[in-house]
C-alpha cells in the first residue's frame, strides 16, 4: 500500500478537525446516545481529538517546512463539565447514568464559532 504524502496527511487531518468541531457542536445542542457516558464526557473526548489533530499538523508542518493550514487556527471548543447533558428526555439513558452515580448537569456550554481564527 502506498504511503500518504505529507500534503495528503494534512488534508485528512484538516478534514478531521472540521468533522470533530461539528460533532462537538451537535452533541452540545442535541446530545448523543452513548449509554455509559454523559454528553459532557463525549464532548471533552471530541475536544481532545481536535487538540491531537492540531499537534499532528504542527509536527508535519515542522518536519516539512510547510505552512500551518487555516484549519489549525480554528477555535477549539471549550472543555465542559463531564456530567453535562444536552437532553434529559432520553429517560432510559438518563436513569442508567444516574444509577452509575453521575450527577447530571444541564448547564449548556457556549461556543461562539464566529469564523474568527485563533492564534496559538
Amino acid at each position: 500500500m502506498k504511503q500518504k504524502t505529507p500534503e495528503q496527511k494534512l488534508k485528512g487531518l484538516c478534514a478531521n478537525i472540521i468533522r470533530e468541531r461539528n460533532h462537538w457542536i451537535h452533541i452540545n445542542e442535541y446530545g448523543c446516545n452513548d449509554p455509559f457516558w454523559p454528553d459532557g464526557c463525549n464532548m471533552n473526548l471530541t475536544r481532545n481529538h481536535i487538540i491531537s489533530y492540531r499537534r499532528e499538523i504542527e509536527e508535519i508542518c515542522e518536519e516539512t517546512g510547510m505552512a500551518l493550514p487555516e484549519e489549525y487556527f480554528l477555535k477549539v471548543p471549550p472543555e465542559v463539565d463531564n456530567d453535562y447533558m444536552a437532553n434529559l428526555k432520553q429517560k432510559v439513558r438518563v436513569e442508567r447514568l444516574k444509577q452509575q452515580g453521575d450527577k447530571l448537569s444541564r448547564k449548556k456550554q457556549k461556543f461562539v464559532d464566529d469564523g474568527q481564527l485563533e492564534f496559538c
